[in-house]
């Protein structure tokens, strides 16, 4: 069945918000990686995007991003929000597929109709997302969320690409993570927007968040906000939702940071894009390295109405 089919049966009811059928959408685009733009765009035709705010939580493993994400979740489920969220899961060297380890954490929210989950492979891609993040977040758009949560893999310092799918990026931090001259040498903290100290409760919280501080005024920058919070507890995340609210309100207003954000984005949604097209060709057949690229090519061309002319030929 081409995909065009599986659209048609599936579109009515993604319309109508059922969530079956976004998880479908989302694997429609996934198993279509060469037509995935033309799905985008017929769905962003069918079915307008909604101006959802995009949120990236990072950090190292053990820190508890995803205790942190259950309660902000449900403080937002209380304001009656819609909230969709994008967990990015270790693959599996064997199928390729998701743990799912954080679908199984954050099984409570699983209770509230307004919330959906999707836990995502990284497939071996860089900067702790996904080659198809840039897709999932158009289609949760167009479901009509108001705000997505997108939660790196954890690996560590290197989950920089989060800054520039998300608009905001808040970093987990917890006074137990280790060297902290390590951690603010951390290429991560540049492109956080917001620093949470979670497990406020341990003994060495409070030489952790003036560490913090002295970290964030040598740097002169104003704008980054630190939290303590205590998600086990949940205390404190009433101050982050607030927070992030605000920053949504203030999304309208362009900052030179903004636009570096929309420029890279666009960048690296068109690069995944080929890189998925790339992989996707080189994985049907056995060509030479000049067949797959004029393959490569004609693929490119034939979505934007070009033609490719090869000068190998002549």
């Amino acid at each position: 069945m081409q995909w065009q089919e599986k659209y048609e049966q599936l579109i009515h009811r993604f319309k109508a918000k059922d969530k079956v059928a976004l998880a479908k959408m989302i694997s429609l685009v996934e198993n279509n990686i060469i037509e995935s733009w033309d799905i985008i765009s017929k769905l962003q035709s069918d079915s307008p995007p909604k101006n959802s705010y995009v949120i990236g939580i990072t950090g190292s493993s053990g820190v508890g991003k995803s205790t942190f994400i259950s309660r902000l979740v449900q403080l937002f489920v209380e304001s009656e929000e819609k909230i969709g969220i994008i967990l990015i899961d270790p693959s599996s060297p064997f199928s390729g597929g998701a743990f799912l380890g954080d679908r199984i954490r954050m099984f409570e929210l699983s209770k509230f109709s307004n919330v959906y989950i999707r836990s995502v492979a990284s497939r071996g891609a860089l900067g702790g997302l996904c080659n198809s993040i840039y897709d999932i977040i158009d289609i949760m758009k167009s479901f009509g969320f108001d705000k997505i949560i997108v939660e790196t893999v954890g690996a560590g310092q290197t989950e920089t690409e989060i800054f520039y799918a998300c608009d905001s990026v808040i970093l987990i931090l917890s006074p137990d993570s280790g060297d902290e001259v390590q951690i603010f040498k951390a290429g991560i903290m540049e492109i956080a927007d917001c620093y949470v100290v979670n497990k406020i409760d341990l003994p060495s919280s409070k030489k952790f968040m003036v560490q913090m501080e002295n970290f964030i005024n040598s740097e002169k920058n104003i704008q980054k906000k630190l939290f303590g919070v205590s998600a086990l507890e949940n205390k404190g995340l009433d101050k982050i939702k607030t927070w992030i609210e605000l920053q949504q309100k203030e999304e309208k207003e362009n900052t030179p940071k903004k636009e570096i954000r929309r420029k890279i984005r666009v960048k690296n949604y068109l690069t995944n894009a080929i890189e998925n097209i790339i992989n996707e060709l080189s994985n049907d057949n056995n060509d030479d390295i000049y067949s797959l690229r004029n393959k490569v090519i004609n693929c490119l061309c034939s979505k934007f109405g070009g033609e490719w002319y090869d000068e190998s030929k002549n």
